[in-house]
């Protein structure tokens, strides 16, 4: 079965965002890498596109004082009782804001863009627009961290637009869930788009059907350069994973963590 897809934008997280947590309650991979950044950094981290806060609550219970934004109020309003639901609130800023127009006043040591976030950004001046506001907020010589899927042949084979179930789970209230996913890869503009299917079944047997369409662009090594030294950023590595291997074609994903200049 071929699904359609159409673009999509920051805010349309709304839609799912009941499912989220649980559809990715398995992944704390980037967690103990992004910790010890901070730890490493010091002062406070700004977790830009920060969805239902993921990351926050571990960061602030290293002892971190953390600031969130995302687009999405849905997923802002699941971050909200993911915090309130722990002992570290005072150490924990959300807000519900585009960071292509602003970011909260920092200054930061560390902001973080996590888990492909960044792919969301799929024209050029949006891109730029982020990347200067987070370059505003930061400290001078403040790092940045953007994690990124790589565009290797191997990741791009599945994208043939047929839809594939992905994975099960349950929500939080208890409902069965299937979700089943189309891609579609077009090389010459760099955009995967991608259909996310929930088929949420109830007690008495019937399939409630949401489907969510959503557009990333992917990047390579030295576009993403590019663009960060364009606005003031100093490259300062490349990994291409979580236990900081060095990025190589074969790599799943490009981690680029890159220092303001001044």
């Amino acid at each position: 079965m071929c699904l359609a897809s159409h673009r999509s934008n920051m805010s349309d997280y709304d839609a799912i965002a009941r499912f989220y947590d649980a559809d990715h309650s398995g992944f704390a991979d980037d967690l103990p890498f992004y910790r010890e950044l901070a730890r490493r950094t010091g002062g406070r981290v700004l977790d830009v596109m920060c969805g239902s806060g993921r990351l926050l609550v571990p960061l602030a219970q290293a002892g971190m004082r953390v600031t969130g934004i995302d687009a999405s109020a849905a997923m802002i309003e699941r971050a909200r009782m993911r915090v309130a639901a722990t002992g570290v609130a005072p150490r924990i800023a959300l807000y519900h804001g585009d960071v292509r127009s602003a970011v909260p006043d920092g200054p930061y040591h560390l902001a973080i863009v996590a888990l492909n976030s960044f792919m969301h950004l799929t024209t050029t001046a949006d891109q730029l627009a982020v990347l200067a506001n987070i370059h505003r907020a930061l400290h001078p010589d403040g790092l940045l961290a953007i994690d990124v899927f790589n565009p290797h042949a191997r990741n791009l084979a599945g994208c043939d637009g047929e839809l594939a179930l992905d994975r099960t789970f349950r929500t939080d209230d208890g409902a069965f869930v299937c979700k089943f996913v189309a891609q579609r890869a077009d090389m010459a503009q760099q955009i995967n788009y991608v259909t996310f299917v929930y088929d949420e079944l109830d007690g008495n047997g019937s399939v409630r059907r949401t489907v969510h369409p959503m557009t990333l662009r992917w990047f390579y090594r030295y576009e993403l350069e590019h663009l960060l030294e364009r606005i003031g950023f100093v490259v300062e590595a490349i990994y291409g994973s979580y236990d900081l291997d060095p990025f190589v074609t074969g790599s799943d994903i490009m981690l680029t963590v890159a220092r303001r200049r001044g």
